[in-house]
């Protein structure tokens, strides 16, 4: 296997191992909420501890990847990452599961920053696009964990079980990084303002909107089925499984499919169906229509995050596109991890369907906000590149 394909396959599999925890997680939720002894809302304070660790962590990381190379960090942050994993399923109160959050925010942080970091560092290598299909196979992973983890909970599996079997995957992937290639050092012009420009600022913001939609939803959809709609334990799996079904569908269909040119109405379009999903997920009243809203919002949602973190790496200034992604990363990222807390302390001031209400119209905003802005920094012609 050449170098450009085993780097492919590794990557691939690295996003692949990381949605499969976060699907697993997802249909854990229940379980580990009654082992910690919470409610929603001391269950949205204690997942706020994972952004509390994750976003210092982050730009320690992106530094990191840069000056080390992806070869040396990822095989190492997969591997802090399988250590962890199984830390939530031994919780036995409050303190127990906000102490294993922090340890999980600080390791998942590295890993997610170090994912996307070496993921632009191969397009740059490349001159290609690798983007949406690394998310796609992440939402695989979320699709298998999940759904494997709720029929695993309802035959009686409990989460510290299931959840080394998880560490198992990721230890297997670790195992088979290549050595990277890296992409040719370049430096920024003299005297570039180490900030993001406002227009990068802003896709930031729009990115982070779209994630905490997403963890919002597959943190929260398997509660919401269970205790809102009544539905079984294999049901209740099922809603983040739905939600990642076609969030893969969406992203794969949009690597093949979706030509250049096309990210305003891509983002406008898929902000519109966040915003009907998961309006119709609030409003159901019988589990079938939230999985239609489950299913809606998470097609409207596989477009957002990969387009607009390829618009960030199209608008950068020769020079600044690692370290401008790497910001942009940590910025959707607060956002990925403050879905979760923010929708239990909605939840728990007012109902989850209102909580879940909320995430319908950042979706609104998204899809109105994304092609004003896209539109706006265009960037010109730069000959042809796949994508």
């Amino acid at each position: 296997m050449t170098g450009r394909a085993a780097e492919k396959r590794a990557l691939l599999l690295g996003f692949l191992v990381f949605g499969g925890f976060w699907g697993a997680w997802s249909a854990l939720l229940p379980d580990v909420q009654r082992l910690a002894g919470v409610d929603d809302t001391g269950l949205g304070l204690a997942l706020g501890a994972i952004a509390v660790a994750a976003l210092p962590a982050m730009p320690l990381a992106g530094r990191l990847v840069d000056r080390l190379g992806p070869a040396t960090i990822l095989p190492r942050s997969l591997l802090a990452f399988a250590i962890v994993c199984p830390l939530p399923g031994l919780v036995d109160g409050p303190l127990g599961l906000v102490l294993a959050l922090l340890a999980l925010g600080l390791t998942t942080g590295v890993l997610d920053v170090v994912l996307n970091t070496a993921t632009a560092a191969w397009e740059r290598v490349e001159a290609g696009r690798l983007m949406t299909a690394g998310h796609g196979f992440f939402s695989l992973g979320v699709l298998v964990g999940s759904i494997s983890t709720g029929v695993a909970r309802d035959l009686g599996a409990t989460p510290f079980p299931v959840l080394l079997v998880v560490t198992a995957s990721l230890v297997a992937v670790a195992a088979v990084q290549p050595a990277y290639r890296r992409a040719p050092a370049s430096s920024a012009a003299p005297g570039a303002s180490r900030r993001l420009p406002p227009l990068l600022l802003l896709l930031g913001v729009l990115i982070a909107g779209s994630f905490l939609v997403e963890d919002g939803l597959t943190s929260w959809s398997a509660l919401h089925l269970e205790r809102g709609l009544a539905a079984p334990p294999w049901v209740g799996g099922l809603g983040p499984g739905v939600f990642a079904a076609f969030m893969t569908l969406g992203r794969f269909g949009a690597h093949a499919l979706i030509k250049p040119g096309r990210d305003p109405l891509v983002v406008g379009g898929g902000g519109a169906l966040v915003g009907v999903g998961t309006l119709l997920l609030a409003v159901a009243g019988t589990p079938a229509v939230g999985l239609v809203g489950l299913a809606l919002a998470g097609l409207g949602t596989s477009v957002l995050a990969p387009t607009l973190f390829s618009a960030v790496g199209e608008r950068s200034a020769p020079g600044r596109q690692g370290a401008d992604l790497a910001r942009v990363t940590a910025l959707g990222y607060a956002g990925f991890v403050a879905g979760p807390p923010l929708v239990g302390l909605v939840s728990g001031a007012t109902s989850l369907p209102f909580a879940l209400a909320m995430l319908a119209v950042v979706g609104v905003l998204v899809a109105v906000g994304g092609p004003v802005l896209l539109r706006a920094g265009r960037p010109a012609p730069a000959g042809a590149r796949g994508r």
